[in-house]
């Protein structure tokens, strides 16, 4: 088995694929782009029931299949690009955590759903092998908001503002949860809230050198 060259992760609309593009173009790596199988429509039926559903005490019948099917996915995408070394990787098993937390603290999971999520989580990680780096996109909440107005995606719009600013803050500790739990050596953090950051060569050429410098071997 080879091992994944890059993550990138960070929440929606924070500027992830965008990097993650800009490396594979640059730096001439493979990019797996972040893959959504959803033969069910999971997704859809999941924000639906939370926005049609307030009741206190209610059983949220779509969040853990949801969540187990994106769980699934992000690990057999992370076992592909592991098969050599030369992939980005946009997203990984590692951020499904985030959102499996956030479900259950907003009440969508039961504490043995969670439980179960937990189980098969830890197992499926002693299967695969860290990345030689993971990067951390970063972005201001009000940012975010206004590129996911900006794009228009429908589903974004729908989850609402509130959903959004939950996540972000279930992502802030995502680099503590990161060093605690799994051996992940090399770290970096981007903060990609300015727009015209991925228009200024000397900006971006900065930003690459420094990636460039956890692959000597490539590079020199």
């Amino acid at each position: 088995m080879g091992q994944i060259q890059i993550i990138v992760e960070g929440m929606t609309a924070s500027g992830k694929s965008t990097i993650a593009n800009l490396l594979a173009e640059k730096l001439g790596f493979k990019l797996m782009p972040e893959e959504f199988r959803d033969t069910y429509d999971l997704l859809s039926k999941f924000h639906h029931e939370t926005q049609e559903t307030h009741a206190p005490n209610t059983h949220f019948k779509w969040a853990f299949p949801m969540q187990l099917n994106f769980l699934a996915t992000r690990f057999s995408q992370y076992l592909c690009a592991s098969e050599e070394d030369n992939y980005i990787l946009d997203r990984s098993v590692f951020g499904d955590k985030v959102y499996a937390s956030l479900y259950y603290k907003q009440g969508y999971f039961s504490d043995s759903q969670f439980g179960a999520y937990l189980t098969l989580y830890d197992s499926l990680l002693r299967y695969i092998k860290e990345p030689r780096l993971l990067i951390l996109t970063r972005c201001p909440i009000d940012e975010i908001l206004r590129r996911i107005k900006s794009r228009g995606r429908q589903d974004e719009i729908d989850a609402g503002e509130n959903y959004w600013r939950l996540l972000y803050d279930a992502y802030m500790p995502f680099l503590d949860f990161i060093k605690s739990e799994i051996n992940i050596k090399n770290i970096l953090e981007l903060d990609i809230s300015d727009p015209k950051f991925i228009s200024t060569p000397e900006r971006v050429n900065k930003f690459l050198d420094e990636v460039k410098s956890y692959f000597p071997e490539r590079f020199n």
